[in-house]
């Protein structure tokens, strides 16, 4: 491996690792494990998802009730402030993180390539790598 690509490979972690969309990811997920509430809320989810992958590993379909629990959870979840801090902090990191890939992506296929998507870099090339035009 090249000295000078794992030097920058560091420098980049380091950049992630102090930004502020890490930052506020970290900090909205303190602030909800503190919440009993959005403690409760979170386990409520993760034990339906789990019967849920159960049920599809033995192949059966969920039903209304369990398409019905779902949506329930699933407005909890939305509806509660610090669950909804903390997705959005995370979401804004994931897309931290899918924009450094796709620059990565980019420099690898070349210009001419756009991003390796599949398509030249634009609006049909989703949201995120449509900024490379």
């Amino acid at each position: 491996m090249s000295a000078e690509i794992m030097e920058k490979a560091n420098e980049l972690a380091e950049a992630i690792a102090g930004s502020k969309e890490l930052a506020e990811m970290r900090d909205a997920e303190l602030t909800m494990n503190a919440d009993p509430t959005a403690v409760n809320i979170i386990e409520e989810f993760r034990d339906k998802q789990k019967a849920v992958y159960e049920k599809q590993m033995r192949g059966e379909e969920l039903d209304e009730q369990d398409k019905k629990d779902i949506e329930t959870i699933e407005g909890k979840m939305s509806g509660h402030p610090a669950i909804r801090s903390y997705l959005e902090a995370s979401e804004k990191f994931e897309h931290l993180i899918r924009s450094v890939n796709l620059v990565i992506a980019r420099a690898i296929a070349g210009p001419e390539e756009g991003c390796g998507c599949g398509t030249v870099c634009g609006p049909d090339c989703g949201a995120d790598c449509g900024t490379f035009n």
